[in-house]
Formats: structure tokens, sequence, C-alpha cells
């Protein structure tokens, strides 16, 4: 499967998860974003005139290397979250994965918070979701 294939399959998830808990969102959602007066649209994962959603299907490397691409994007996407209208409620959904690391064991997840928090915005919330489980936690910041 390729990665768009995966990336599509896992928002499908989230999608669902998102109505079966309430949320009432629409694909591809649009808004403005961008610092200081220069403002470009940006199509999030999922959003309302309330929410904005990013999905991100990530795994570990298959060396266990450190995924420096995928938390460059991860990083972009909190830049997105930091210049959209403060108004929002801000959730970015990352793929549960298995624990790994010989000092820390901990998942994808985690392993960002930790040693990439300081780019996450204070009103975004960083969720874990289970594709087996279709369950999600909140990841503490």
């Amino acid at each position: 499967m390729s990665n768009k294939h995966r990336g599509d399959a896992f928002a499908r998830l989230v999608g669902e998860y998102l109505s079966r808990n309430g949320y009432h969102v629409e694909p591809e959602y649009p808004t403005s974003v961008g610092l200081g007066a220069r403002k470009k649209k940006h199509r999030f994962d999922f959003g309302n005139e309330k929410i904005l959603i990013e999905c991100k299907a990530y795994d570990w490397t298959a060396g266990s290397n450190n995924p420096s691409a995928k938390i460059a994007t991860l990083n972009e996407a909190m830049m997105y979250f930091h210049s959209a209208p403060p108004d929002y409620k801000k959730m970015v959904f990352v793929s549960a994965t298995g624990k790994k690391g010989v000092r820390t064991s901990e998942t994808f997840a985690e392993y960002y918070a930790r040693l990439h928090g300081h780019f996450i915005p204070d009103d975004v919330e960083l969720w874990e979701f289970n594709t087996e489980t279709l369950n999600a936690r909140r990841i503490a910041l």
C-alpha cells in the first residue's frame, strides 16, 4: 500500500471515530493560514467552523532510526496550526505504534511529544489513534 493510500485509509478511520464521538466535520476543510498580513488557504484533513484536524499515519522507521522526515512533516503541521485563526479547537491524530527505544520505551506520538513538544502550540491537542481498536488517547504534553 502506498503512503498516500495508507494516509487516506487512516484519515477515513479517524473521520469515522470523530463522527462516532459527536464531531460533525468536513473532509479537506479549508481555512486561511499564514503569519502576519499574508494569508493562504490550507486544507486541513477535517474541520468545521470550530475545529481543525490533521491526521498523520506514521510508524517507526524499518531500522528504528530517527524518523527525521516524519518529524519534519509533523513540525510543518504544527506551523499550520500555529498560523491558523486562534478561535479554532485544534487536534492532530497520529497512528498508534508499538513501543520502541532502548533507553525510553515509547510510542511514536510519545517520542514526538517528548523531543519536539516545544513545537506544539498550546492550543493543539496531540492524539494517538489505534486503527485496530478504533480508539484514541490524548498524549499528555
